[in-house]
């Protein structure tokens, strides 16, 4: 009798358990609707075929799938797929022993749920416009996240909420301020990255870079919204993420000049964190800003923007520079050497005549055309005014109200030859190296976009931008404007040949 009792109170607790039972551990058939018969479908990474239909295997461990869908021309898309929908075997928990134990036990295995038989994705498919031959190359100027308490949200949304409100605008479940910290390197990470899939950098060549044919970006994410989607408080653990971002984008040109701004407002696709763990906020942020660079490329006049340009400068009117005492020690180089301060920084220059005419890199005032400092080797200072510049070159003329003692002559024909020791004077790091002399060789000549340029081996930074490339009796050879640094690279600077600067300034001396 007591065996008979024991069964019958077991049976109702057996079958109250039979989906998770009966089940079976791999859901097959779940289809998933794509928006281009090309397109493939994965499931947490492995293929489940192409076309508009995609019929895929889906195990029932009550985890997140993630389902990324290829296609080939288009941005890549990402949605999410869980088990909703009670296994029909549940209606075993009621007939014939839910009567006897009412209410019944609840089935909550993970194999007594099913996933939806079908799941599409929503977004249209975005065209990705890689770079063409006529596009110029794309580097990163400058990125940040510049966002403000107000639009920083990081929200819980329960997923039917979510889906009721198409523009989303549902309400919140839980919201709050708390700050989160982003690395900037992901932002600018992600960009490189982007660049180089979408073939707008040259990897194998970016040392040199002109105005005709590369051009900068710099971003800002002004606003960042976290959606953090669940089911329901039941069964929250089934979640997955979404990010909204507002970034404005600025097209730069080679000297940092800006040329267009727009701003943009993207959503990111849906991200598993059962599949994706500890980077699934920032997939989901990459995301958002891969939309949003498309978005931008695409603008019209982002197209126009990147087309390239050519080498040809608008012909300019001679100017006559008064000629002085001539540069003839290295002495006389370093006191006829200057720093040029500007708001952003600073950079060197060489005096070029009696009447106040000085000569540095246009990189080195480009964004700071109207105020302009020169700083004299005895510390003095003078107001400069740009008067006229070669951007192909990387040459700007400078005017100070000033009689100079001594100048540089500026050469009219190549004075150099490879191996020849030279040295450089300039304002490395900081303001208070002014006119520091640094020696070397010169190491071999190159050329970019047709412009001719002397390599050295001699020690320059930022700061010598603009500054005299000289030999031991102080004549002009060159005007530094490059250096090629990072980890483990050294002895690689470059200046432009001396003998250009007549002509591509237009000016001569009486």
């Amino acid at each position: 009798m007591k065996k008979i009792l024991m069964l019958l109170i077991a049976a109702p607790l057996l079958f109250n358990n039979c989906a998770s039972f009966l089940n079976g551990k791999v859901q097959k058939n779940v289809t998933v609707g794509t928006k281009n018969a090309k397109s493939e479908v994965f499931v947490d990474d492995v293929s489940q075929g192409k076309g508009r239909s995609v019929k895929s295997k889906m195990r029932r461990d009550a985890d997140v799938k993630q389902i990324k869908i290829e296609t080939e021309g288009y941005k890549d898309q990402y949605i999410i797929h869980y088990q909703n929908q009670k296994s029909p075997l549940y209606i075993m928990s009621w007939v014939p022993f839910g009567i006897l134990l009412y209410p019944p036990f609840l089935d909550i295995g993970a194999k007594s749920f099913n996933y939806k038989k079908s799941v599409s994705v929503r977004e249209k498919l975005i065209p990705i416009k890689e770079k063409d031959a006529e596009d110029k190359y794309l580097f990163v100027s400058n990125t940040a996240f510049d966002i403000d308490e107000d639009d920083l949200k990081i929200r819980k949304i329960r997923h039917r909420s979510l889906k009721k409100n198409k523009k989303n605008k549902f309400k919140d479940v839980d919201s709050n301020s708390e700050s989160v910290n982003f690395d900037n390197s992901i932002f600018t990470d992600a960009l490189n990255e982007i660049l180089v899939n979408y073939k707008y950098t040259d990897t194998t060549n970016t040392i040199f870079k002109s105005k005709t044919n590369s051009a900068y970006l710099s971003a800002t994410v002004k606003k960042l919204d976290l959606q953090h989607v669940y089911q329901t408080a039941a069964r929250s653990y089934m979640s997955f993420l979404k990010s909204e971002l507002e970034i404005e984008w600025d097209f730069q040109d080679v000297y940092g000049q800006s040329l267009y701004k727009k701003k943009y407002k993207t959503l990111s696709g849906e991200f598993s964190y059962d599949h994706n763990g500890g980077e699934t906020v920032i997939l989901s942020v990459k995301d958002a800003i891969s939309t949003s660079f498309l978005k931008f490329i695409s603008n019209p006049k982002v197209k126009e923007l990147l087309k390239k340009g050519t080498d040809t400068e608008e012909k300019l009117d001679v100017i006559s520079l008064q000629k002085g005492a001539l540069v003839s020690s290295l002495s006389d180089a370093i006191e006829s050497s200057v720093t040029v301060k500007v708001s952003e920084g600073h950079g060197s220059g060489l005096k070029v005549s009696k009447d106040g005419y000085i000569i540095t890199n246009f990189h080195v005032v480009a964004k700071s055309q109207d105020d302009i400092t020169i700083i004299f080797k005895d510390g003095t200072e003078a107001n400069a005014e740009l008067v006229r510049q070669n951007e192909k070159l990387d040459l700007a003329l400078l005017k100070v109200d000033a009689t100079f003692s001594k100048h540089f002559n500026i050469p009219s024909t190549k004075n150099y030859s490879v191996g020849d020791d030279i040295f450089a004077v300039g304002t490395p790091k900081t303001i208070e190296l002014g006119q520091t002399l640094s020696k070397g060789i010169i190491s071999g000549e190159r050329t970019n976009t047709e412009v001719q340029l002397i390599q050295t081996d001699a020690s320059v930074n930022g700061g010598n931008s603009g500054g005299p490339l000289i030999n031991g009796d102080g004549q002009l050879l060159g005007v530094v404007n490059a250096k090629l640094s990072g980890f483990g690279v050294e002895g690689l600077g470059f200046a432009i040949p001396a003998e250009l600067i007549l002509e591509g300034l237009s000016i001569q001396l009486k």
